[in-house]
């Protein structure tokens, strides 16, 4: 009962009041358990730049929201072409009575957006590879910047501006996923 409970992230507080005798080596030990990565596995772990970046205030929900799109949209571009042959014409979705926008019109209107951020990044000197480095790679600021050859926090001067930018240019308000 108390692994399934881990399992589902619930915290060490709902355990001790749920079970009173329990302490929190004994928590600790079957979290443990559960997380079967080595200690060097665990070392290896980094940390997700743009959750810190947002933690410490430099960038809002909307910036995050940016992200989730550039990302998409970077991925629809990369990705192979493929070939779909589907035809709902005669099925027309409604939310709140308008007419929801199709899969196909989505992908298109996020890709024309990334294209516009791309090229207004280009005239404002906001340099997009780092910021699509760390958007689309599971790496650090740090390792971005060794990367880039930049001094330390460059990378992260410019994914801050390059997202306030799509935020301005846009106003992502949701994900896309």
């Amino acid at each position: 009962m108390i692994a399934t409970m881990l399992e589902n992230g619930a915290n060490n507080g709902r355990i001790s009041l749920k079970f009173p005798g329990i302490r929190k080596e004994q928590i600790d030990q079957i979290r443990a358990e559960i997380n079967k990565g080595t200690e060097q596995t665990k070392r290896k772990l980094k940390r997700d730049p743009l959750i810190c970046i947002y933690r410490k205030g430099d960038i809002g929900i909307h910036e995050l929201y940016a992200a989730e799109h550039i990302r998409y949209a970077f991925s629809l571009i990369t990705s192979d072409v493929s070939l779909r042959v589907m035809d709902f014409s005669e099925y027309i979705d409604k939310i709140g009575e308008r007419p929801t926008e199709s899969e196909s019109a989505l992908k298109r209107r996020i890709q024309d957006q990334y294209t516009r951020w791309f090229d207004e990044c280009t005239m404002r000197l906001i340099k997009t590879g780092p910021i699509l480095h760390l958007l689309t790679e599971p790496v650090t600021l740090r390792d971005t910047d060794a990367y880039y050859g930049f001094r330390r926090g460059r990378a992260r001067g410019y994914l801050v501006a390059g997202l306030k930018l799509y935020v301005e240019m846009f106003k992502p308000r949701a994900g896309v996923g």
